[in-house]
């Protein structure tokens, strides 16, 4: 099945991380996955959504750049190196993300500057579900 709008992930089954330090966009993000039909996971933090990463394996795992413990990164590194299958987003609101990307890190399957609407949010997840195929028919 290719994802060609949110309500064929309704049934999918799929689970979400969303990792970020701000409360709000934490809030936002998780309400936007569980209307989308996700399991959704949340972190506080690096280590905290690394620890969740372990225990529930998502599919897609959102991750802001800058949190305290373990910037998402390095949280993106540790979470390729383990499954290289899960779909991640960086997101953040500093426009130097591609310099640090290029350095010695591996680079995400998609990317979105904060503020972002939660319009772009879905459009960014349509998009890498469908090209990564995600859901099988």
């Amino acid at each position: 099945m290719n994802i060609k709008s949110p309500a064929q992930l309704k049934d999918a089954g799929l689970k979400l991380l969303i990792a970020d330090d701000e409360p709000v966009i934490l809030e936002q993000l998780a309400k936007l996955g569980e209307v989308l039909g996700f399991e959704v996971h949340t972190g506080a933090d690096g280590e905290e959504a690394w620890e969740v990463f372990k225990t529930v394996w998502p599919d897609i795992a959102i991750l802001d750049i800058y949190m305290p413990r373990m910037n998402g990164l390095m949280l993106l590194n540790k979470i390729k190196e383990a499954n290289d299958n899960c779909i991640t987003i960086l997101i953040t609101g500093y426009t130097h993300y591609k310099q640090l990307v290029h350095k010695n890190y591996i680079k995400p399957d998609g990317f979105i500057t904060k503020p972002f609407s939660l319009e772009t949010m879905v459009r960014e997840i349509v998009k890498l579900a469908t090209e990564y195929k995600l859901l099988v028919t």
